[in-house]
């Protein structure tokens, strides 16, 4: 199953769904929500406003955090369901 991100969308009048503050703060601006993350979940999300997909993902954290294949994929795999779960990105459909 892949992730379709919506931090990436923009609407005209709004501009950008996220905007970053240093490694640790994201404020949605659609919600209004600010997030606190990790440097590692805030390197994926800035990953996935760039257009990287899921499948892209793991590669990425391997080399970024030197941590084996298996690992950046369950890793990724939890975040993004947080992430699914808050309604920040949805599942895709293709």
């Amino acid at each position: 199953m892949h992730a379709r991100s919506k931090p990436n969308d923009e609407d005209e009048t709004r501009g950008p769904k996220f905007r970053f503050y240093g490694e640790e703060f994201v404020l949605d601006t659609i919600s209004g929500n600010f997030y606190r993350v990790t440097s590692t979940a805030g390197f994926i999300l800035r990953a996935l406003v760039d257009g990287k997909e899921q499948a892209e993902l793991a590669g990425i954290v391997e080399r970024q955090f030197g941590i084996d294949h298996a690992r950046a994929n369950r890793d990724i795999e939890l975040f993004l369901s947080e992430l699914r779960s808050l309604g920040i990105i949805e599942n895709s459909r293709h």
